[in-house]
């Protein structure tokens, strides 16, 4: 339990410091093969080297930069004294987690649409405590990780440690000597960051693993099932969402919707994260998320898309939570997820995704979602179905979709948003005949499924004889009787 009192802190850092930095080794890959050409970064100290055509390198110096009062930065981050300070050039999502030493988060803070400028947390006056804190803040996808350690006399130390060693409690306890990092990075391998203990005298050989590369994928026709089996993995990943979920009434976790053959089908599969309307789930899950018409109850009716979506080759993260458009909004910790266990060698994720090809979708209050968290620079590309919201940061294609007959959201409103894009692709579908929910039962060739196979397979999958159906003044949607569209003027060609 966190205690009340304040606390007067001061910070120093704390390293058990050789007096000369003598580093050397060499950089290979799984085949044992020596790769040249990597660098070798020696990150608190910043140094580095280039490795020969041995794979050697070499760090040598005869002093030791002892670090100030200041966290070296990473990224814009940087910690004086009590206070986290985050530079911005740009717009950008900023975050901040403080956890304990058995993993508890005791205090997370999140901005997705930080202004440019500085921005400062102030450690001391959010959280107070007498043991081991583990912080980690982060620009977007960039982040720094460190420990906050009481010491005697109320002070406090500040150790960097590398993002890699973040993985638990047991790794944490390790750390405890660590007094540098060596982050390595070579053309064509993925970058590897080492902690090590001592500066001097020691052999550090670095295995390097090659980055993932997958199949291209081939053209597919959106308006039918797609070629993979389809598989689900449930109630997976962390909870997440409001604590009050309107229909559990506590936090959820996720289903994913996967092709079955991950494992062996040889391509990195885009991500998908899928947003439920107000109430709803992507499948019915009992006793509580039912669809019975008789008692009027509509949860659990996205499966369909789910599923079309998955056999188009897409990875859905789908939240269980059946309030997405209510923060902490819990795509966004999903999104965290799945790009964590593409990294993780324990997980059946493991380098089978692709996460610089991550798309978001919802429908109804997840589409309002959809457009909130709009700005989240790992998105790559948008939809909304019957549901929107004002947009802001938004950097990606978007494809909006209305029924022409829904009284719930009428498709002026959802028009209106579209007309505020102007600066990147945007797409307007009307399905004249539909209604709020109707479009989830016309099956793969239905105008919802299909364009958002569609609509992803191009901007994901880069697919680019689907983009007839969106692109051109005599695009496939532009022709189809079913609906009225509307492109605007980066869409032309």
């Amino acid at each position: 339990m966190l205690r009340n009192t304040c606390y007067v802190i001061v910070f120093t850092v704390f390293f058990a410091y050789s007096q000369t930095v003598n580093l050397g080794g060499v950089v290979s890959n799984t085949g044992g093969e020596p790769i040249s050409d990597a660098i070798v970064l020696l990150v608190g100290q910043n140094m580095k080297d280039t490795t020969n055509a041995n794979g050697e390198y070499l760090l040598i110096s005869t002093s030791v930069n002892k670090q100030s009062a200041i966290v070296p930065r990473t990224n814009d981050i940087s910690l004086k004294n009590d206070v986290l300070q985050f530079t911005l050039g740009s717009q950008s999502p900023v975050k901040i987690e403080i956890f304990d030493l058995n993993g508890n988060l005791l205090r997370k803070e999140v901005n997705m649409n930080a202004a440019p400028g500085v921005h400062r947390f102030d450690i001391s006056r959010k959280v107070q405590a007498a043991n081991l804190l583990v912080v980690k803040a982060s620009i977007g996808m960039s982040e720094v990780s460190f420990r906050y350690m009481a010491l005697k006399g109320g002070q406090y130390a500040v150790t960097p440690l590398s993002k890699s060693a973040m993985s638990g409690v047991n790794s944490l306890a390790a750390m405890k000597d660590i007094v540098d990092t060596l982050r390595v990075t070579a053309s064509g391998f993925q970058t590897k960051s080492v902690a090590i203990a001592t500066l001097d005298n020691q052999q550090q050989n670095i295995t390097l693993e090659s980055e993932p590369v997958g199949k291209e994928f081939p053209t597919a026709n959106p308006a039918a099932a797609g070629p993979f089996e389809v598989a689900a993995d449930k109630n997976v990943g962390p909870l997440a969402g409001t604590q009050n979920d309107p229909v559990y009434g506590e936090q959820q976790r996720f289903n994913v919707y996967r092709p079955k053959n991950l494992a062996t089908s040889e391509y990195l599969h885009p991500i998908l994260i899928w947003a439920n309307g107000y109430g709803d789930n992507p499948e019915q899950n009992p006793p509580k998320c039912v669809t019975d018409p008789n008692a009027n109850k509509w949860c659990g009716q996205y499966l369909p898309m789910m599923n079309h979506l998955a056999s188009h080759g897409f990875v859905v993260v789908a939240s269980l939570s059946t309030a997405t458009g209510m923060e902490p909004y819990p795509t966004l910790a999903g999104m965290d997820w799945i790009i964590e266990q593409n990294e993780d060698p324990d997980s059946p994720y493991y380098h089978r995704l692709d996460t610089s090809k991550i798309g978001q979708l919802g429908h109804s209050f997840g589409g309002m979602s959809t457009c909130m968290t709009a700005s989240d620079p790992r998105y790559k590309a948008l939809a909304t179905i019957c549901g929107t919201s004002t947009l802001s940061g938004l950097h990606t294609p978007i494809l909006f979709f209305c029924g022409g007959n829904d009284g719930t959201v009428p498709c002026d409103g959802v028009k209106n948003t579209f007309s505020s894009v102007t600066d990147q692709p945007a797409f307007f579908i009307n399905e004249r005949n539909a209604d709020h929910g109707s479009w989830v039962y016309q099956g793969a060739g239905g105008v919802s499924l299909s364009s958002a196979a569609a609509w992803f397979r191009v901007h994901l999958m880069n697919d680019t004889e689907n983009r007839k159906y969106f692109y051109g003044p005599n695009c496939t949607f532009c022709t189809d009787s079913r609906v009225q569209v509307e492109q605007n003027s980066l869409m032309a060609q």
